[in-house]
C-alpha cells in the first residue's frame, strides 16, 4: 500500500497471520490483541484522511459521534487513550510510510519531538500503547471498507 486513504481498517503490528497484534479500543483502554480476542467493532477503526495528509483514527467505526485515538499531552511516555466523544477537535495523526514495506508510522501531528504510536515497553498483558520516539515495528492498515 503506497498511500493511505479514508476508510475503515484493521490496524495491526508485527507479522501478519496468527502472531499479528491488532489495535484494540475498549472501555478498558487502547491496546493490541490477536484478531478475535475482542469484539470485532473494538478492532476496526475509521481513518479520516485530510488533503494535507493528517488523519483522525476513530472507534467505533459506525457510530457518530465516535471516540478517537488520543492522548492528554504530546510527551514521550504519555499513554494513548480513547478521547471522549465530546473531544473536539479530534486529535489528528500524521501517517507516513514505515521502514518496512507495506507499513506505516502513526505520528503525533505538529509535534517537534517526532513522537509515534508504540507499544509500551513494560511487561504487562495486554500491552498498553504510548507515545515514543520510535516504534519497533510499523503499523499495517488492512482496509475492510471504503468510503
Amino acid at each position: 500500500m503506497g498511500t493511505l486513504s479514508s476508510g475503515v481498517y484493521r490496524i495491526f503490528t508485527g507479522s501478519s497471520g496468527p502472531k499479528a497484534q491488532y489495535l484494540t479500543a475498549s472501555d478498558q483502554g487502547v491496546t493490541v490483541l490477536p484478531w478475535g480476542a475482542a469484539p470485532e467493532r473494538e478492532q476496526e477503526f475509521r481513518v479520516e484522511v485530510r488533503e494535507d495528509g493528517l488523519a483522525a483514527i476513530q472507534s467505533p467505526t459506525k457510530i457518530f459521534p465516535s471516540r478517537s485515538l488520543s492522548y492528554k499531552q504530546p510527551e514521550k511516555g504519555q499513554r494513548v487513550i480513547l478521547g471522549p466523544m465530546s473531544d473536539f477537535p479530534t486529535r489528528e495523526w500524521k501517517i507516513t510510510k514505515g521502514s518496512k514495506q507495506g507499513t506505516f508510522t502513526i505520528g503525533v501531528a505538529g509535534d517537534g519531538q517526532s513522537l509515534v504510536l508504540a507499544l509500551a515497553q513494560i511487561p504487562i498483558f495486554p500491552p498498553p500503547l504510548e507515545l515514543a520516539t520510535s516504534a519497533e515495528d510499523g503499523w499495517t492498515f488492512e482496509r475492510i471498507e471504503q468510503d
